[in-house]
C-alpha cells in the first residue's frame, strides 16, 4: 500500500473529501476494541459521516448553525465535528470537566442548535444546563444505554450510524461542502483560561488550514507517521492534531485514557507525540525517580550517558559538527542507556511536539539527549495553536522556535509579544469589547505574554504579562520559571508561587502520590494513608532539600522562603487546573488564602 500523500483544500471538509477519494482503503484512525487497536479505513469512517449528515439535515440543522460537543477525546468526537462542518455548521467544543453553569453559559452564548454528549453522566449535565437557559435542542449520546425518555429530541449514536444514508446523501454532502468559503467559521473554541470568564474564539477554516500547512511542512509530518492522541479535542492543540490524518495522511491512535498513555505508547509505537509539558514532566520525574533508587554504579552510568547525549544535542542546536570523539562516546551511551529510554516510550518516536505552556529547557535537553527531540512551539487558542515552533534540524533550547510561514512578530515596549498572520482568529464571538482589547487598530494581536527575540531569530517567553509578581520591594518576578524548576524535581507534582506585594515568595506544593508512596516504602514508612503521609516531618525535610537545591540557582529575591504541602493534588475537576493542566492561580489563591497568608505570619 502506498504512503498517503499530503493534501490541501479550501476548508477542512473539502480536504477531508479529497482524502476519502484518494485513500479510501487507508486508515486515518485507530481505537482499542476487545483489547487490541483496530484501524478504521476512510471508507468506513465516511459511511458514519454520511449517516450523521443525513440525520442532521433531517432534524433541521442548517449551514451556519452551531453544533456543540461535550465529550472526551474519542473517534466519535472527530466524526461529530466533521459531520457538523460538512453540513456547513460551526462546531463548538465543550470541556467535559466544566460545571453545569459553565456548560450552560457556552451553550447560550454560542446559540447551539444541536448537542453531542459522551455518556449518561454528560447527558444529565447537558439537560440541567439547557434547563438553566430554558432551551431544548436535539441531543446525540455517544455511548451508554439510553434511559426511558419521553421527549423526541434524544438520539443514540449507534442507532444513527447503523441506518444507511440514501445514495443521494453523497451528492448533498458534496454540494454543502462546495459552498463553504475559507473565511467561514469552522469552530468557536472557548478559552479554558487561568483567570476570568471564558471567551469564544472564532476560528475560520483558513485559520485551521494555515496552521496545518505550517505544522506539516515545518516539522515534516507525512503519511508514514502515526500519533497517540490523548489531548482534549476541546483544546486547540489537540484539535489540530486531530486533523493531521486528513491533511498529512498520518494515522491517529486514540489512547484509552491519560492513565493508559505509557502502556499505549508501547502498544502503538507512534512516530510522533503531541502533548502539553505536564506529560513530559511526569515522564521525566518517573525516570528520575527510578534513577534515584538505582545502585550507585547504575546512577553514575545514567548520568554519564545523559551528559554525553546533552553535549551532542548542544552541538546540534548550534548547528556545528559534533567532534568524532564525542560521537564515539554517544554511540556507547546510546547502546547502554539512551536506547532503553526510547524503548520505554515505544521505540519509534522521531520527535515530540510540546505546546500549551512553557517547557523547562533542562527537561527539553534531557529528551534531546535521549534521542527524542521535543520541538516546543508557541501559540494560543486565538492563534489556532502554534505560530512559532522549533524544527527538527533548527532548534534552540529555552526557546519556542522561529515564526511559522506568514507570521509576523514584534515585541512591544513593555515586552509583550504582538503577532500578525493567517492563524490569528477572527475575534471573540458576541464580544467586540474583548476583541478590541487584544487586536489593536493596526491589526496586531496582543498575546498577553512577555518575551524577546534573540539574535538568531528564536522567540523566548519569559512570563504571562498579567501573572508577573511584583514584591513589596518592587522586584518583578516570573513565577512560572521557578515553578517549572520545582516540578522537575522527583516527588513534586504541582506548584504555585505567591508573593505579590509581599516581602518574599512562598509556595503551595502538591506531591506525586505514587512516587512519594514508593519513597515512603523504601524509607520504612508504612501503614499511613496519603494525607497522613504528606504531613510527616520526614516528607517535609525531603521537600526542603529540593527547595534548597532550586533556591541555590536563583537570585535571593526569587528564592522561596516558606512552603506548604497540600494533602491532595490540583485537578481539573477541583477547578485548580485548566483542561490543558495549567494552574489557575486565582482559584488556588482563593481556596488556600488562609494557608498562604499564614506563611507571612
Amino acid at each position: 500500500m502506498m504512503t498517503p500523500q499530503t493534501i490541501d483544500g479550501n476548508s477542512i471538509p473539502h480536504a477531508y473529501l479529497r482524502r476519502v477519494s484518494l485513500n479510501p482503503q487507508d486508515s486515518g484512525f485507530a481505537k482499542k476494541v476487545d483489547g487490541h487497536f483496530a484501524k478504521i479505513t476512510w471508507n468506513s469512517y465516511h459511511r458514519t459521516i454520511l449517516s450523521l449528515f443525513h440525520h442532521l439535515r433531517g432534524t433541521g440543522f442548517q449551514s451556519g448553525d452551531r453544533g456543540a460537543i461535550l465529550a472526551d477525546t474519542r473517534l466519535e468526537w472527530s466524526q461529530a465535528d466533521l459531520a457538523i462542518q460538512c453540513s456547513g455548521g460551526v462546531s463548538v467544543p465543550i470541556y467535559p470537566s466544566l460545571s453545569t453553569e459553565e456548560t450552560a453559559a457556552i451553550l447560550e452564548d454560542c446559540g447551539a442548535t444541536y448537542l453531542f454528549v459522551e455518556n449518561p453522566s454528560q447527558l444529565k449535565k447537558a439537560r440541567e444546563a439547557l434547563k438553566l437557559i430554558e432551551k431544548t435542542i436535539p441531543i446525540i449520546q455517544f455511548q451508554g444505554v439510553l434511559k426511558e425518555d419521553e421527549s423526541h429530541d434524544l438520539f443514540h449514536w449507534e442507532d444513527i450510524v447503523a441506518s444507511e444514508a440514501p445514495e443521494s446523501t453523497q451528492t448533498e454532502l458534496e454540494e454543502s461542502v462546495a459552498a463553504i468559503e475559507p473565511t467561514d467559521l469552522a469552530s468557536i473554541v472557548y478559552t479554558s483560561g487561568t483567570t476570568g470568564k471564558s471567551k469564544g474564539a472564532k476560528l475560520t477554516h483558513e485559520n485551521f488550514l494555515s496552521e496545518l500547512r505550517g505544522v506539516i511542512s515545518e516539522v515534516d509530518i507525512n503519511g508514514s507517521d502515526s500519533t497517540l492522541s490523548f489531548l482534549p479535542f476541546s483544546h486547540v492543540l489537540g484539535r489540530v492534531e486531530g486533523y493531521l490524518p486528513i491533511m498529512a495522511g498520518a494515522c491517529t491512535y486514540f489512547a484509552e485514557n491519560i492513565a493508559s498513555v505509557p502502556a499505549n505508547l508501547k502498544e502503538v509505537q507512534p512516530t510522533l507525540l503531541v502533548s502539553v509539558p505536564r506529560i513530559y514532566e511526569k515522564i521525566y520525574a518517573k525516570i528520575q525517580s527510578g534513577v534515584e533508587s538505582a545502585p550507585p554504579t547504575k546512577k553514575k552510568l545514567f548520568q554519564w550517558a545523559t551528559s554525553v547525549g546533552t553535549a551532542v544535542a548542544e552541538y546540534r542546536s548550534r548547528q556545528t559538527p559534533v567532534p568524532l570523539a564525542l560521537l564515539a562516546q554517544f554511540q556507547l551511551a546510546d547502546r547502554l542507556v539512551l536506547s532503553r529510554i526510547r524503548e520505554g516510550l515505544g521505540g519509534k518516536l522521531r520527535f515530540t511536539i510540546s505546546g500549551g505552556a512553557p517547557l523547562n529547557s533542562d527537561l527539553c535537553k534531557f529528551f534531546h539527549a535521549c534521542g527524542i527531540p521535543i520541538l516546543e512551539g508557541y501559540g494560543l487558542t486565538e492563534t489556532t495553536a502554534a505560530m512559532t515552533c522549533n524544527r527538527p534540524n533548527d532548534f534552540a533550547f529555552g526557546s519556542v522556535g522561529r515564526p511559522m510561514a506568514g507570521v509576523e512578530l514584534k515585541i512591544a515596549e513593555d515586552g509583550e509579544i504582538l503577532a500578525k498572520g493567517p492563524m490569528i482568529f477572527d475575534g471573540y464571538y458576541n464580544n467586540p469589547e474583548a476583541t478590541n482589547e487584544v487586536i489593536d487598530s493596526e491589526g496586531w494581536f496582543h498575546t498577553g505574554d512577555i518575551g524577546k527575540i534573540d539574535e538568531r531569530g528564536f522567540l523566548r517567553i519569559t512570563d504571562r504579562k498579567k501573572e508577573i509578581i511584583v514584591t513589596s520591594a518592587g522586584k518583578n518576578i516570573a513565577p512560572q520559571k521557578i515553578e517549572t524548576l520545582l516540578k522537575n524535581k522527583p516527588y513534586i507534582s504541582n506548584v504555585m508561587i505567591y508573593g505579590d506585594q509581599q516581602k518574599y515568595l512562598v509556595a503551595i506544593i502538591t506531591l506525586d502520590e505514587p512516587e512519594i508512596k514508593s519513597w515512603a516504602k523504601g524509607s520504612g514508612i508504612h501503614h499511613l494513608d496519603y494525607p497522613a503521609l504528606v504531613s510527616q516531618e520526614s516528607v517535609k525535610q525531603l521537600l526542603e532539600t529540593q527547595v534548597k537545591e532550586v533556591n541555590s540557582a536563583l537570585p535571593s529575591f526569587e528564592t522561596i522562603k516558606r512552603f506548604q504541602i497540600l494533602p491532595e493534588d490540583f485537578t481539573v475537576e477541583s477547578g485548580e487546573l485548566t483542561p490543558s493542566l495549567k494552574v489557575k492561580r486565582r482559584i488556588v489563591i482563593q481556596k488556600h488564602q488562609e494557608l498562604i497568608l499564614g506563611m507571612y505570619q
